[in-house]
């Protein structure tokens, strides 16, 4: 099989492959050859959102198709575009009206399903895109909105306000800005969830549900619920609503087929070989640098108790990550994700204001062998933390690659035809993952980060291979590691 599987979508008649580009993080030009790899191995439809990257992943989309379109590679026709709208950042909100446009969700962090928020961002989002119609344009989780910490907000208010949203889009469906509307949702497939939200109930607020085309969930191997039926659950689940007896023809579109939360945490279904053969340093190597980056941070931390006056042991008593990180290291590296996100976004930000304090306390120093003596341990100390969060990083991904190494085997026991894949795969359980997802046809569209050239590679021979058995994709969910 060398064709990518195509779906139409019911209600525009849109034909599309059902894998799909998906440009959350898209900005860089090593994405842009990526997206020009995709569109030329047959994917047609791009999935992106107006705060990815800041604008920049639309942007990065728009430039992208221009100059294929300029060069007639592609026509704008054969490309379904799909962006969606529903966050906002402290810039955003000076225009709106904190009573009715928006909710505020953290210090920096907003949510809106309102008209007049949608307006400004389809204007920018087909600046962006340079084009002058969205085929699907989404609303973003409007679960968010639940969350507000300005205002009252409940399920029943936010069905009310969805209603006005979908008649003002019903109104750019009318003259052709948007060619029909849906939504993105995180919670559709969680009724236990406490910012749940029902299709069923959004497609009742919908004034006109022939322009309610699609909606977005997630779905991979840890996360069934929108596509799979738990056991003994009665409840109809999304992809059912979406399709319910015919009615409601809704399209459905998934998301995150390699990123699961998995038992609470985030898990990355990649796997590859460390090492002179494989992707980045053996093993022994990233645990040998460790080693000498603790050791190294050790010896600093050390070296600044003995330095400092008495009358500063406070401040020293700062400088001690490598004992603490040494303590939590069997924790740490439990999780790559949490790791990394843990150390770039708390154990980093607070080094630097530690440094800072003992920068402006060596600045008062009068003796200027001293300050210079303190002020190159600052940038030591500082390069050798950063060093050795990076290596813990590395030490994490090891045990994330021997559970998803874990896990490639017992899907090749599971399902034996999904064995096969190129022997320069860069991730053999992505392909993996990849095929199964796809092997669910109730599923129209499955969209997979591909910001890598080799990413695509791999995307597109799980597409192109065979659907797996119904059998075999039976035996998978009853395995006791995806329940």
């Amino acid at each position: 099989m060398s064709q990518l599987l195509k779906n139409v979508i019911p209600k525009t008649g849109r034909q599309v492959t059902r894998l799909g580009f998906g440009s959350y993080r898209v900005s860089q030009p090593l994405h842009a050859e990526a997206l020009t790899a995709a569109l030329e191995g047959g994917v047609n439809i791009i999935d992106t959102g107006n705060n990815f990257e800041n604008g920049g992943s639309e942007r990065l989309i728009g430039n992208t198709l221009d100059s294929l379109l300029k060069k007639g590679k592609l026509s704008r026709e054969s490309i379904t575009l799909v962006t969606k709208s529903g966050y906002l950042g402290a810039a955003d909100i000076e225009p709106f009206n904190a009573n009715e446009d928006y909710v505020q969700l953290t210090e920096k962090s907003f949510h809106s399903i309102s008209p007049r928020v949608l307006e400004k961002q389809i204007e920018s989002s087909l600046e962006r895109l340079k084009t002058d119609k969205l085929d699907i344009f989404m609303i973003n989780s409007p679960e968010r909105m639940m969350f507000s910490k300005n205002r009252r907000y409940t399920s029943s208010q936010l069905y009310k306000d969805l209603s006005l949203s979908f008649l003002y889009l019903d109104g750019l469906v009318k003259n052709g800005t948007i060619g029909g509307y849906g939504v993105c949702s995180n919670t559709l497939a969680l009724p236990a969830a406490a910012d749940h939200i029902s299709l069923t109930d959004i497609i009742k607020a919908c004034p006109n549900p022939s322009n309610f085309v699609a909606a977005q969930v997630p779905f991979n191997l840890f996360e069934r619920e929108a596509v799979v039926a738990s056991e003994n659950d009665e409840r109809r689940t999304v992809a059912e609503i979406a399709k319910f007896k015919k009615e409601n023809d809704i399209y459905l579109m998934t998301n995150r087929p390699l990123n699961a939360i998995a038992h609470g945490q985030i898990r990355v279904l990649t796997n590859h070989e460390l090492g002179a053969n494989g992707k980045g340093p053996a093993e022994h190597e990233i645990m040998s640098k460790m080693q000498a980056s603790f050791e190294k941070v050790a010896k600093l931390e050390s070296d600044v108790m003995s330095e400092l006056p008495v009358e500063e042991e406070a401040l020293t008593a700062k400088f001690v990550w490598g004992q603490v990180l040494s303590e939590n290291l069997a924790r740490l590296s439990q999780n790559h994700f949490a790791t990394r996100h843990y150390l770039n976004n708390q154990v980093l930000p607070a080094l630097q204001k530690d440094l800072e304090h003992l920068d402006h306390f060596a600045t008062e120093l009068q003796n200027d062998q001293e300050l210079a003596a303190y002020q190159h341990w600052i940038e030591d100390y500082r390069n050798s933390v950063t060093s050795l969060t990076k290596d813990i990083v590395d030490y994490a991904y090891i045990d994330t690659l021997r559970k998803n190494n874990e896990l490639d085997r017992i899907l090749c026991a599971l399902s034996p035809t999904l064995k096969d894949t190129p022997k320069d795969a860069y991730s053999p359980l992505s392909i993996k993952a990849l095929r199964f997802l796809l092997s669910h046809t109730e599923v129209g569209t499955v969209f997979t980060g591909m910001r890598d050239p080799t990413y695509v590679k791999d995307a597109l021979f799980a597409a192109k291979q065979g659907l797996i058995d119904e059998e075999d994709i039976d035996d998978v969910w009853r395995c006791p590691i995806f329940n």
